[in-house]
Order: C-alpha cells, then sequence, then structure tokens
C-alpha cells in the first residue's frame, strides 16, 4: 500500500474510532437540564473556540502548542465524557472547516484525534478516582495529572504517526521533531485546566472570565513579541541576502546552512533554546564577508595563495565580531560563529579548538556548511551527490568533524530529503568551467 493509501486508511481508522467513542460515551448518558451545567458547556466552548481562532500559541522548545487544551482538558473535569468530547470535537471541527478552511482529510483527522484525547483523558480522570461536576471540584492530583498526561501522549501519538506516514519519516523522529520540546511543558502545565474548573465552579461564568482574560492578554503580550522577533529575523535573512548577491554560486547558501544547522541541532536532542541559537549563529556565519578585502577572493576561480588563504581564514573572527555588535547575539551565537572551521581534530582555525572544547553550535554549522558547499555548484565542479558526501563525512568523521554528529547528518532522512528538496527547486547555480581542483571536504572548506 502506498504512502498516501496508507495515509487516507490512518485517517479513516481514527475518524471511525472517534465516532465508536462517542457512541459509546454518549450510551445510556442523559442532558443535564440545570443552569449551571448548560452555561458550564455553552462557557467552555465559547473559551474553547476563541483560544482557536485567535490562533493562540505558545513556542515551547521547538514546538509550538495551541492552548485550546485549557478548556479542552476542563471539560473533563466538568462534564461527563461525551459532553467533554463533544465541546472539543466541535470546536475543532468549526474553526479548521468554516475559518481555516483546511481539506477535508485534515479536517477530518484534527477532529478525531482531538475527540479521542478528550476521551481517552475523560476515561482516565474517571478511572483514578476523579468525578466531573460543575457543582463542585475535587482537587486530586493523581487523577488531574493522569488526564493530563493521557490527553499529551494521544495527541502527540496520533500527530506523529501521521507526519511519519505524511512526510516517510521513522515514528521516533516525527515524534521528536513535533514534540520532543514540550513534554515537560504538558507536565507543568496540567493545573491550569483544574484551575479553569475550579473557578467555574466556585464562581461560575465569573470564574471562567477571571481565568480566560489574563490567558488572551498574555496571548496578545507574547503574538507582539514573536512579530517583534520574526521582524528581526527577516532584517538579518535581508542583510545575509545583500552579501550574498556578489556571488551567484553562494545565494541561499546562508539560509540553508542554517536550516540544516536546526535540523541537527534538533536530531542531536539540543534544548530549544540552542537549537534557535544555532539557527542564528548558521544564518550569520559567513556575515564578516561583507567587507570589501574578500570580495576579489571569492570571485577568484584559481586557487588561492598561501596569503589569500590567511586572509580568508580571518573570516570567521571578523563574522563573530560583527554579530557581537548586536548585544542579544553575544555569547553562545557569537561563539557559533567565531568557531564554525575549527576542527575536530584541532587542525582547524582561527584558535586551534579541538574536541568538545569547540562549541556545539560551531561543531553543527561546520557540518550543515560543508553539506551545502558540497551540494550545490561551486566554480570549480558540479554538485556532489547525497552518497559521495557521505563517503567525505566518514572520511573526515573524528579529524574535521565531530562524529556523532557525523553519524547524524549521514543517517537523518529529513536532511537527505531536504537536499534533494533544494536540487529540485533549482538553487544551483549555472554550469560552472571546469578547473583542476580537488573535491576533498578540505577543499571545500578553504573554498567557502
Amino acid at each position: 500500500m502506498g504512502r498516501p493509501r496508507l495515509l487516507k486508511f490512518y485517517v479513516a481508522t481514527v475518524l471511525v474510532g472517534a465516532f465508536a467513542s462517542l457512541g459509546i460515551a454518549a450510551w445510556g448518558q442523559e442532558w443535564q437540564s440545570s443552569n449551571v451545567f448548560t452555561n458550564g458547556v455553552v462557557a467552555i466552548l465559547a473559551v474553547g473556540l476563541a483560544a482557536e481562532l485567535s490562533s493562540v500559541s505558545l513556542h515551547v522548545g521547538s514546538s509550538i502548542l495551541s492552548i485550546a487544551f485549557i478548556p479542552f482538558l476542563a471539560a473533563t473535569f466538568l462534564f461527563p465524557a461525551i459532553w467533554a468530547m463533544s465541546v472539543a470535537g466541535l470546536t475543532v471541527l468549526v474553526v479548521e472547516a468554516l475559518f481555516r478552511r483546511k481539506p477535508w482529510i485534515k479536517v477530518a483527522f484534527n477532529t478525531s484525534k482531538e475527540i479521542l484525547a478528550v476521551g481517552l483523558a475523560s476515561s482516565v480522570y474517571h478511572l483514578l478516582g476523579g468525578e466531573p461536576s460543575v457543582v463542585q471540584f475535587r482537587i486530586l492530583a493523581i487523577p488531574i495529572v493522569g488526564a493530563g498526561i493521557v490527553y499529551s501522549a494521544a495527541n502527540s501519538l496520533t500527530v506523529s504517526f501521521a507526519v511519519s506516514l505524511s512526510e516517510g519519516l521513522d515514528f521516533g523522529e516525527a515524534w521528536v521533531r513535533v514534540y520532543g520540546g514540550s513534554v515537560l511543558y504538558d507536565l507543568f502545565a496540567t493545573p491550569i485546566p483544574a484551575l479553569l474548573a475550579y473557578l467555574y465552579t466556585r464562581w461560575q461564568l465569573g470564574g471562567v472570565v477571571a481565568l480566560a482574560v489574563p490567558l488572551f492578554v498574555v496571548r496578545h503580550m507574547y503574538s507582539m513579541n514573536l512579530q517583534l522577533v520574526q521582524a528581526n529575523r527577516d532584517l538579518l535573512e535581508l542583510m545575509v541576502k545583500a552579501i550574498e548577491a556578489r556571488d551567484p554560486y553562494t545565494s541561499g547558501h546562508s539560509q540553508r546552512v542554517s536550516q540544516y544547522a536546526r535540523i541537527l541541532a534538533k536530531e542531536a536532542g539540543l534544548s530549544g533554546k540552542q537549537v534557535e541559537q544555532i539557527t542564528t549563529a548558521a544564518l550569520l556565519h559567513d556575515v564578516g564577508k561583507i567587507y570589501e578585502d574578500y570580495a576579489p577572493l571569492l570571485r577568484k576561480e584559481g586557487k588561492l595563495t598561501p596569503e589569500e588563504r590567511r586572509v580568508l581564514q580571518s573570516h570567521p573572527a571578523r563574522s563573530a565580531e560583527l554579530v557581537t555588535t548586536i548585544s542579544k547575539l553575544q555569547g553562545p551565537v557569537a561563539d557559533a560563529v567565531r568557531y564554525h572551521h575549527e576542527n575536530f581534530d584541532g587542525s582547524g582555525y582561527p584558535d586551534g579548538l579541538s574536541g568538545e572544547n569547540i562549541p556545539i553550535g560551531a561543531r553543527v554549522i561546520m557540518l550543515a556548511d560543508t553539506l551545502d558547499a558540497m551540494t550545490t555548484d561551486r566554480p570549480y565542479r558540479r554538485a556532489l551527490p547525497f552518497e559521495r558526501v557521505v563517503d567525505e563525512v566518514l572520511k573526515y568523521s573524528g579529524s574535521q568533524f565531530d562524529p556523532d554528529l557525523a553519524q547524524l547528518l549521514i543517517t537523518s532522512q529529513t536532511i537527505r530529503r531536504l537536499v534533494a528538496s533544494a536540487s529540485l527547486s533549482g538553487v544551483q547555480a549555472p554550469a560552472p568551467p571546469t578547473l583542476d581542483r580537488a573535491a576533498s571536504i578540505r577543499a571545500e572548506r578553504a573554498a567557502v
């Protein structure tokens, strides 16, 4: 069965599971006619819709998590399973289908997996001793935390498997990519839905407003901060593009190196903060080449003289000097830029660092930089196939490259697909002249 058909089969299975779960949960249930119950369903549904419609999200590590989980989990603490599942499913269905207008397969999957996650959370909450009620909320740590963990696990497993099928990733790779940075967040965020449920049982609509308003204020502030961060990054990318415009053979180089570095950093299990720092450093690793004394060296097609090589080898230090003029980029970002030409065995430059003394960001960028240099056209040879890159990386693993990172690169399906995608997107330069120059990695490193 092909991957697209297998994905459709999987979505259909999740959809059938959601309908079956709703049927089981509805068996023997009756609508509670009290105003407190009705108002609770309406209030939680309204908060869920508002959260989804305003795209309220938080960056946690390398993941983006919607805070719509707060009203959805609160529903499991307040209502019987059928009503909690209905609130979550209706919210996602309305937003995905009517407002975001996503394809039917995504609408069906996202709605179904949310129903299943809430249904499982409700079941675990009940099994561990919790009793959903809109009248009195008992603060029981084990049922609350258990429901939160099951809800998070159900969401992460169903989504990761869908990503694995749609993008051809190993399941573990897909899970790390989507949820790897959010495990602790899921655990520590569980009390917030419980607080929402508690506030409703104490003050009803007033309690919901008391928590919802601060949440949306925080969302607005966070959104403004994201816009500022994005604007700053856009300016950095514009500067990098201006530098690379000098040389058609390096056009887009820094953006691709940044992409490769992000993937390697993630797959190496680094923290979200480290991943972002390395991604930024990779984007700026060659920014020092803006100085005019590098221009003739970058355009030179013949072999560099020893003096010219010494001049070119000063660019990491000068790049780092420029980066440190921005206060937020001082420290790990600037260090990764300065040391991205240091070899693992100590034979690199500018300071001859070796092994673990080389910052992890610099070791990641060394590999990402080399990967892009070898898989794009250069003035002296055409792009090399990925299999040739693997051979060269293995050859210099432990001498030029961190051996652990080298192994990650050659086994990463994400990297392999990204390289193939870049080639198909036409990032290669025009047909270069043929020159008598070795295609070894050390020659590649001197060229970039």
